[in-house]
């Protein structure tokens, strides 16, 4: 019998009033849920831009400030979760989540 490879999907992703970022991933029926930020998803995501874009890409402070407030930020945290959620795709680290 072939067994049906799962994919997984993200379900949402809510901010708390303290800034806690919880991401909720579904494969199959079984959903699960991960703090992908504890203090500000803009900000994790944030830190994690400005090092590869300055550092990497040589880009100055200002350069990536335009970017960021022109689009940039929403389009690098969507990138950001869609990582989260591809690396889970997989068995293994899918059952990870069960810690």
């Amino acid at each position: 019998m072939i067994g049906t490879k799962l994919h997984t999907e993200l379900v949402s992703l809510v901010e708390t009033a303290c800034g806690e970022a919880i991401l909720t991933m579904k494969r199959g029926e079984e959903e699960k849920q991960l703090v992908i930020a504890e203090y500000g998803l803009s900000e994790v995501v944030y830190e994690d831009s400005i090092d590869y874009y300055l550092d990497n890409e040589h880009w100055t402070q200002e350069q990536f400030d335009d970017y960021w407030e022109n689009g940039g930020e929403d389009k690098e945290i969507d990138e950001y979760i869609d990582e989260i959620v591809d690396n889970y795709d997989a068995d293994s680290t899918w059952e990870e989540l069960n810690w």
